[in-house]
């Protein structure tokens, strides 16, 4: 994988510090973080970056097509360093995010005469494996 400041380039993006370090952090995470949550994780090393400089890069990667931002009602936004087409299941009770590494066939038939499909959006609510074994214990 290309380096983050290489990708930001190739984004026509101008790379700096802040967005290195946040691009390189939403890759290397699985998670779904979100604004909150990735500026809490890069604070202690980084005193100088504020809430609004995370949320306006996490924006610019979204617009640019460097992440996907996700909402999954919750009153906030996720956002996602796996841009490839697929879904994603979230768990009703502890609120894990799980990638699911497909898009639904068949959705171009569904569209009316004369669409045609730019991109998917599936979002798939439940339980999760651990939240599973606990409602069963």
């Amino acid at each position: 994988m290309a380096s983050a400041s290489v990708m930001l380039q190739e984004c026509g993006i101008r790379p700096s510090l802040q967005r290195v370090l946040i691009l390189d952090y939403l890759k290397s995470v699985h998670s779904h973080p979100s604004v909150d949550s990735i500026y809490q994780a890069l604070l202690p090393g980084n005193p100088g970056l504020s809430r609004t400089t995370v949320y306006n890069t996490l924006e610019l990667f979204a617009e640019k097509g460097l992440a996907l931002s996700l909402d999954f009602g919750e009153g906030f936004l996720r956002y996602d360093g796996e841009t490839k087409p697929h879904s994603h299941f979230r768990c009703e009770k502890c609120g894990r995010v799980i990638d699911i590494d497909s898009v639904p066939e068949g959705c171009e038939q569904m569209l009316p005469e004369g669409c045609s499909l730019t991109g998917t959006s599936l979002y798939m609510f439940g339980l999760c494996p651990q939240c599973n074994r606990d409602r069963d214990v």
